[in-house]
């Protein structure tokens, strides 16, 4: 059954706006003193601002965001199955990637914004559990679940999963970036079902962060 439409906030509106055309200056070259800005790390900085300063128009102030029903939620077949699909599909691109596309691994390497080593596991862990859950409190709790209201879940997961894979943009070759890019993308669709299923960006974040975590520490395995 398809989902009815319904209004949202003006402030809700501008949000989206701001975050989505903020997304897209990832593809404009800005450098300063030789280093690139990219200004599209501001989008997850003001969707957490949004979520808090409109979630007052929410039926619950913590519609989105519930850290008391995660255990419950987390408890369905369904949601573990949707959670745990983008760790299978990060360690099979990256076991794929370096025996057959050396190349797409390496750029997805040097476009994350720590360096990976053994020595630094416990700071990397600390970043792979706080930055996963502002992108998820930003792109699903507040993008994906406004765009919804205005498009129905479809468009709307597609949407915000395109805002989020495009924040994860770096130059390089055209083919190795649309591949790197296409794998951030599919891992959202499934961290957005997660949230469609628990209406909770903390058991996206439990999805996301796994991924990242497992991820990161399979790199080091076998780099």
């Amino acid at each position: 059954m398809t989902q009815k439409k319904t209004k949202i906030s003006k402030a809700a509106a501008i949000f989206l706006i701001v975050m989505t055309v903020l997304s897209f200056s990832n593809f404009i070259r800005i450098e300063i003193d030789g280093s690139l800005l990219k200004l599209a790390g501001l989008v997850v900085i003001i969707g957490v601002v949004a979520f808090f300063v409109t979630r007052g128009t929410n039926d619950s102030k913590d519609e989105g965001l519930d850290i008391k029903t995660v255990l419950s939620k987390m408890k369905s077949k369904k949601v573990i199955i949707l959670a745990l699909i983008p760790i299978v599909i990060d360690v099979m691109q990256i076991v794929i990637e370096k025996a057959f596309f050396p190349e797409i691994l390496e750029h997805t390497v040097a476009r994350i914004p720590f360096e990976i080593g053994p020595a630094k596991v416990i700071p990397i862990i600390l970043q792979l559990l706080l930055l996963p859950l502002g992108e998820e409190i930003a792109l699903r709790a507040f993008y994906q679940k406004q765009m919804n209201k205005l498009t129905g879940f479809a468009p709307a997961l597609i949407i915000a999963s395109f805002i989020f894979a495009i924040g994860h943009f770096s130059y390089g070759n055209p083919t190795i970036v649309a591949v790197d890019l296409a794998g951030v993308f599919i891992n959202s669709i499934f961290y957005g079902l997660v949230f469609k299923e628990t209406d909770n960006a903390w058991c996206s974040w439990v999805s996301h962060s796994l991924a990242d975590i497992v991820a990161v520490i399979v790199m080091m395995i076998i780099l």
